[in-house]
């Protein structure tokens, strides 16, 4: 007699007509007793059972166990099949018959696909620099119910080799948990994995266990009451890789120090390159994170200092984005999930750094809006698409978290929703900043090598991404400030008047301060939190004072300085003599004030479309039709600034 597992020569051509997730929802719905009961004697309680959809069914002759096994779109790509509770049982009888036993413990179905990382769907699409790596899919799911915040994978009962493709899911991981079945099979893949992933830190978990006999990690939570916190902090032991990250190695730093470091491949831009820095490192809060909008002519830096900032923090919170319509960011897969609760979709945000590199459609802007004014973690939205039919489809679901967003735009003219909940930033466009861009070019392209690797070895710019690393892991939930009144006082410093737009600036102001001491969040640790002190609030005043004015208006940089460099000194000019009624400037006056001052003539068409405009709705200026020729126009000054009495 031989005992056969038919399970493993499944009859496709019954069941070619049901997709995979009919009939893993079938198995889940039709599951017998004994099996929920296997699940549950297995530490699984009702409601994972549910959320992870666990059943049985009968696959030709014999009953299984079923557990879907998702994609990274969140898909069932195949459906695991468990030897059921009796399997022992028969096991032990074929060999006391003595007859073969060719039950295997574990198929698939289908029989012909190919295994993949268990978790890798939850693993791609979580922000988290940590995963833990363990023995099968019910281990994953206890460790889940236990509290293992971190993304969790399996590589499956049954499945004996970890695949190069797997690994390939880790290399942005900082620290990789590895915890097999026995101290042997988890030191030796700790070791494989560390030889593909060398900048993580490898720890292998030694579970207890009673006279050397293996233990899982369902039997650590389940039979021994072990914790998710002991689990990762007392038998999780480097093993190999990268030294994990000491703290003790840092040192307080300032915001020039920060700009140092920038600078090896940020020239110039003081102020921008360190805001955009303090303000992608807001993102691992629970909810200080900042929004940035970078407003200037093409070709100024406004996307290049974006991207190489975001070069320091980890690749996997990062989301880009060129042109991009709202049904194209809901639909994005890179972002959505499900919830396997309600089975509503929804776009995880949570503590990601979006970057659009081009002014998003307003649509999407509009929608954006609530989650960038932080109005509520979890914002319902509700878009249609064309369904395969070309009829309408609606889609429901919701935003979740928040992240911090970096709009790159050329449109000077910026919606006043926006300048609420952006700082506005204007690269630097000065002759030496154009020459270092130049010098930094012809050696990137001449010696692209050597300046790759002297870039990536510098030894400042890897200790500013293992802070940054740091900073991310301790998971921050709000920053204090000491002093509240001093912080009043520095934002108040040399302030004439109260307008009603200052309400708005005094939450970016915050914002800085709690940034800087973020970034010094080894020193600003108090009773668990981090406290800003008054050196933060000095440090935020020296980044603040350039942007002020720019901000209180509502302009961009770029914009200002122009009206300020050449509006208003060719306006006094031509007026200089008047004693009486003043007469506003042209634009032809505004073209050949420029070229005397620079040598070169201004975009003329960005100045008619973008600059006035954005002057005017600031309140800046008024425009008023020439009264010899109604085809010109006058613009006059209405606001002048201490800074240029004298000019």
């Amino acid at each position: 007699m031989t005992i056969t597992n038919k399970s493993t020569n499944i009859n496709h051509e019954a069941r070619n007509k049901q997709s995979l997730e009919a009939m893993a929802k079938k198995a889940h719905e039709k599951i017998r007793d004994d099996a929920r009961n296997y699940f549950k004697e297995h530490g699984i309680n009702d409601s994972n059972i549910d959320k992870f959809m666990l059943g049985s069914g009968d696959f030709d002759e014999y009953h299984r166990l079923t557990i879907p096994i998702f994609n990274r779109d969140g898909k069932i790509a195949y459906i695991k099949l468990w030897a059921t509770p009796d399997y022992e049982e028969v096991k032990n009888m074929a060999e006391m018959m003595h007859q073969e036993v060719t039950i295997p413990e574990y198929a698939f179905y289908p029989t012909d696909v190919e295994p993949i990382l268990i978790g890798e769907d939850q693993l791609i699409k979580s922000t988290s620099s940590d995963v833990l790596i363990c023995e099968s899919e019910l281990d994953r799911i206890v460790a889940i119910q236990e509290g293992i915040k971190i993304p969790v994978v399996a590589k499956g009962g049954g499945v004996q080799i970890f695949k190069d493709e797997w690994i390939e899911l880790l290399k942005n991981m900082r620290n990789i948990y590895v915890c097999m079945n026995d101290d042997e099979t988890s030191k030796k893949l700790a070791q494989h994995i560390s030889e593909h992933t060398p900048a993580a830190s490898v720890y292998e978990i030694s579970l207890p266990h009673e006279d050397n006999a293996a233990t899982s990690l369902t039997n650590y939570f389940i039979e021994k009451r072990g914790t998710a916190d002991e689990l990762l902090s007392k038998y999780a032991k480097f093993y190999c890789g990268a030294k994990p990250i000491d703290a003790s190695q840092f040192k307080e730093i300032s915001v020039e120090d920060i700009a140092s470091v920038l600078d090896s491949t940020i020239k110039y831009d003081f102020t921008n390159k360190v805001i955009t820095f303090l303000a992608m490192l807001l993102t691992y809060t629970e909810s200080d994170q900042q929004n940035i909008m970078f407003n200037a002519d093409s070709s100024t830096g406004k996307t290049y200092i974006c991207q190489e900032v975001s070069k320091y923090f980890p690749q996997q919170d990062v989301k880009k984005y060129a042109t991009i319509t709202p049904t194209a960011f809901f639909y994005s897969q890179s972002l959505r999930e499900k919830d396997k609760e309600t089975g509503q979709d929804f776009i995880n945000l949570e503590r990601r750094i979006l970057i659009f590199t081009e002014q998003p459609d307003t649509q999407l802007q509009e929608k954006l809006r609530p989650l960038l004014s932080h109005d509520s973690k979890r914002i319902p939205f509700a878009i249609t698409n064309k369904g395969s039919g070309g009829k309408n489809v609606a889609m429901e679901g919701y935003i979740l978290g928040f992240s911090s967003a970096f709009f790159c735009s050329a449109n000077m003219r910026i919606d006043e929703q926006e300048q609420t909940r952006c700082m506005i930033l204007s690269p630097e466009n000065t002759p030496e900043k154009i020459m270092a861009g130049i010098d930094a070019s012809i050696a990137r392209n001449s010696h692209k090598n050597i300046y790759d690797a002297r870039i990536s070895n510098n030894k400042n710019r890897r200790e500013l991404m293992e802070r940054i690393l740091y900073i991310k892991s301790l998971k921050i939930d709000a920053i204090g400030i000491n002093d509240s009144e001093y912080l009043k006082f520095k934002f108040m410093e040399n302030r004439d008047a109260l307008l009603p737009k200052v309400q708005r600036e005094i939450s970016h102001f915050i914002s800085l301060v709690k940034a800087i001491a973020l970034v010094n969040a080894p020193f600003r640790m108090k009773d668990g939190k981090i406290v800003a002190i008054n050196k933060d609030i000095d440090e935020a005043a020296k980044l603040w004072a350039p942007l002020r004015e720019s901000m209180s208006h509502g302009v961009s940089p770029q914009v200002l300085n122009f009206y300020k460099r050449y509006i208003i000194p060719i306006y006094r000019l031509k007026n200089k003599n008047a004693t009486a009624e003043t007469e506003g400037v042209t634009y032809d006056e505004i073209r050949k004030g420029y070229y005397s001052q620079t040598g070169s003539y201004p975009n003329m068409e960005n100045v008619r479309k973008q600059y006035i405009p954005a002057l005017r709705t600031a309140s800046l200026i008024r425009c008023d039709k020439d009264k010899n020729d109604k085809r010109r126009i006058n613009i006059t000054p209405l606001e002048f600034f201490d800074d240029l009495e004298n000019n």
